[in-house]
């Protein structure tokens, strides 16, 4: 084999590596290059080298990368970015490539998600629209430059129906998977301060600020209630539902940063200026990140099926919180 068959093996290696195992590689392959699965073969045997549009095209649909293959070195660590910005990712396509990795995920056995939380998961906000409603008009108006919502008064009709849409079917897509949460005393702080700027700054009235208040007792109560019976259910108790373990670490603040364990495979995502996510599948990169999680987990408690006291100890501190928030309204 040569040095270029051993490249371009290890490259659609890695890309194969991606695909769940319902789906067939050479077609795959044969459909992003618009080439026959007779000339797919070709190129998966060494038979024919890749060029590099063709290379730039399979990286671009798979999010690989060449770059581990040329610069094997675990402290060389390529990421693809995806970046939130008005022309290139708008929010609808930010929650699009959510849901796009939830639907990656579902597609394996064998799979857990892993997430080291400084603010509650947003998948758990599409379960209540109006509050998942105003933190969409709240990260769009904060985050993005010259924003369609950027009014005196927020109302609940201006967030547009397609992206509530699409969140319910984030949270339909997370509900059934394998799912690991390590969070702290501070998850809800960011909403909770959203909430209380947009009622003091006038942005919101009264009566909107106690729905949301009263939202996010029904989230905390919610998760409560699948932390105790160790496993995710659709709001109103129907649909399918995932394992759900909950660690609580009273020390360290997480950073949002989410693990995907499919069988063997490895992805790690971590957040980048709020909104951007920086991924790899880099397995040293994602086997150091599994092992620090590992470890947080190791020195946290888990408040899922067992530690009761240490569980309501916790969810009546946040709950005590939102009370006082909204009493100060």
């Amino acid at each position: 084999m040569t040095p270029q068959d051993s490249i371009q093996s290890s490259f659609l290696d890695q890309v194969r590596k991606r695909l769940p195992p319902n789906l067939s590689f050479v077609d795959e392959l044969a459909e992003i290059l618009n080439i026959s699965r007779d000339s797919a073969y070709r190129r998966m045997r060494g038979e024919t080298v890749l060029s590099l549009d063709e290379v730039k095209k399979i990286c671009n649909h798979f999010g690989v990368s060449l770059d581990s293959l040329l610069s094997p070195s675990s402290q060389m660590v390529s990421f693809q970015l995806r970046a939130w910005d008005e022309e290139e990712l708008t929010f609808e396509k930010y929650l699009k490539s959510i849901l796009g990795n939830l639907e990656m995920i579902g597609g394996f056995s064998d799979t857990q998600l892993i997430y080291h939380a400084k603010d509650l998961p947003i998948f758990h906000f599409f379960q209540y629209p109006e509050l998942a409603k105003f933190k969409i008009f709240f990260w769009i108006n904060t985050f993005t430059k010259n924003s369609k919502f950027d009014v005196e008064r927020y109302r609940s009709d201006l967030v547009p129906k397609e992206l509530t849409a699409i969140g319910e079917r984030i949270w339909a897509k997370y509900a059934p998977i394998h799912s690991t949460e390590i969070i702290g005393y501070e998850i809800l702080n960011a909403t909770l301060r959203q909430i209380q700027f947009a009622r003091e700054s006038g942005i919101i009235d009264l009566t909107i600020a106690r729905i949301l208040c009263d939202d996010c007792v029904a989230l905390l109560n919610n998760i409560r209630k699948h932390a105790e019976q160790g496993s995710k259910k659709m709001h109103g108790e129907e649909g399918s539902s995932g394992k759900f373990e909950l660690y609580l670490n009273e020390v360290l603040i997480g950073d949002n940063t989410v693990l995907f364990k499919m069988g063997d495979k490895r992805v790690t995502y971590i957040t980048h200026n709020n909104f951007n996510i920086l991924t790899t599948s880099q397995e040293s990169f994602c086997k150091l990140t599994e092992n620090h999680m590992v470890n947080m987990m190791n020195k946290s408690i888990l408040i899922s099926n067992s530690a009761a006291k240490e569980r309501s100890r916790f969810f009546n501190e946040l709950l005590e919180k939102v009370q006082q928030i909204k009493d100060k309204l």
